[in-house]
């Protein structure tokens, strides 16, 4: 394209240093102004036809000087890859486990009166139910019983004494009375007792007998640990 545009500013000068001698020699020639126009114009007009079907012949002999514009391919811009969503947990509540509670200490032991005759009230105990004690402990079971039957507790009759069960007790597993027990009398029972050796619950079963009729029995139950 530089070169054309070259071509073409010299062909103008060049033009115009001919058309200055031209008129020069015209002038001398005798020829009129008007005639002297028409043939400065018509000269123009073939140079300038000379010089275009030049510069034509150069832009088709050299169609690299052309500025051309190329249009670029489109660029393909990738789009994000979606991000996975991770799910969020769920929790599920469990339940609380229940632990069972150990049973509650009471001073009253479970009594159990077998005939109307012969009946008692469990007026006091000890240990508690459920006591605890470390291993191999010392304690003393303590019960006070009334009378509430129609009869008479017979000294030479009626004993107390270990029935069945934990052996807690050291020396003995019966005590006699030492006197009658009318009816709405009372009397007290003890006896020297160790706990167990290793941990856990245990439990002994003690009652008033008279010849072999267990009228009146109450539980000892203790904790080893």
């Amino acid at each position: 394209m530089k070169r054309i545009f070259l071509l073409f500013f010299c062909f103008c000068v060049s033009l115009m240093v001919f058309s200055g001698c031209s008129l020069s020699s015209f002038g001398q020639s005798g020829l009129s102004s008007a005639e002297l126009t028409a043939t400065y114009e018509v000269m123009v007009l073939d140079a300038m036809k000379t010089a275009i079907g030049e510069i034509t012949q150069q832009a088709l002999l050299n169609p690299s000087a052309t500025n051309t514009f190329t249009p670029l391919p489109p660029t393909n811009t990738p789009l994000p890859s979606p991000t996975p969503i991770t799910p969020s947990p769920t929790f599920t509540d469990v339940p609380p486990t229940e632990t069972p509670l150990p049973p509650t200490s009471t001073t009253t032991p479970t009594l159990t009166p077998t005939r109307s005759d012969f009946n008692c009230q469990l007026v006091s105990s000890s240990p508690a139910l459920n006591q605890v004690y470390p291993p191999g402990g010392d304690f003393d079971g303590r019960w006070t019983f009334k009378n509430t039957g129609s009869e008479v507790w017979d000294k030479d009759k009626v004993d107390f004494l270990f029935i069945s069960g934990t052996r807690f007790q050291e020396h003995v597993d019966k005590l006699d009375l030492t006197a009658n027990v009318n009816k709405g009398d009372s009397v007290e029972f003890i006896v020297d007792m160790l706990a167990p050796r290793s941990a856990g619950t245990y439990s002994a079963t003690w009652g008033l007998k008279k010849d072999d009729i267990v009228f009146c029995s109450a539980i000892i139950q203790i904790i080893v640990k």
